[in-house]
């Protein structure tokens, strides 16, 4: 398998994922900023209690995404520029289930947030949410990058 494609795909990757890491880290950071209030009302509130903890779980389950998909292909990476020049089972397998769950990851973050609407004179919460959206873009470019390295690894394979 020729190193450098298989190089500059996962750099892609890698790439869109450190892009997509700065973007979650920002959203939640903005959504936290809520967080005090949002508990507060939670004790006092079913619905807002469980309004809170859709929102983290959304949040993490994204950012939990984000963080592997960095992972595997920083390591990917670097097995194709340092490495065997044969790619080992677990990237053949690290396909097929990074697409899964991000496509898991982005259904989550879609169904959560697309009924959520800006609100008025509450910026942060609102960068959030804008923020939020962004990242289901990001999940989508993503997919479509381990996509790419799929299809090298199957084509070289």
């Amino acid at each position: 398998m020729s190193r450098i494609p298989h190089a500059l795909i996962a750099f892609g990757t890698s790439a869109v994922s450190l892009y997509a890491a700065q973007k979650s880290y920002i959203a939640i950071t903005n959504l936290q900023r809520y967080e005090e209030r949002s508990e507060k009302a939670a004790k006092h509130s079913e619905t807002a209690a469980h309004e809170l903890y859709k929102t983290r779980i959304t949040q993490g389950s994204s950012a939990v995404v984000i963080a592997l998909s960095l992972l595997a292909s920083v390591s990917i990476l670097l097995r194709a520029l340092f490495g065997s020049p044969n790619s080992p089972a677990w990237e053949y397998a690290s396909t097929p289930l990074m697409l899964v769950a991000i496509a898991a990851a982005f259904v989550h973050n879609q169904n959560y947030w697309k009924a959520k609407a800006k609100v008025p004179f509450v910026g942060c919460f609102n960068e959030g949410v804008q923020k939020s959206k962004e990242i289901r873009q990001l999940l989508i470019v993503l997919g479509l990058a381990w996509g790419a390295i799929g299809v090298y690894g199957w084509i070289e394979g």
